[in-house]
């Protein structure tokens, strides 16, 4: 498993499954940091995955 198909705390889903996308993770803006430490909701990255759609 790559670090893209990982599902983090904030994900919905895990990344790329059927009716999801990304969206910027609310926790910490899109910046991928909370304070001086990673986000712990998106990992690092700035973004979570989301179901969209009648999932």
């Amino acid at each position: 498993m790559s670090d893209t198909d990982r599902k983090n705390p904030g994900d919905e889903d895990v990344p790329g499954a059927k009716q999801t996308g990304e969206n910027v993770c609310p926790t910490c803006d899109g910046s991928g940091s909370v304070g001086q430490k990673p986000c712990p909701d998106c990992g690092g990255s700035g973004r979570v995955t989301v179901i969209v759609g009648d999932a």
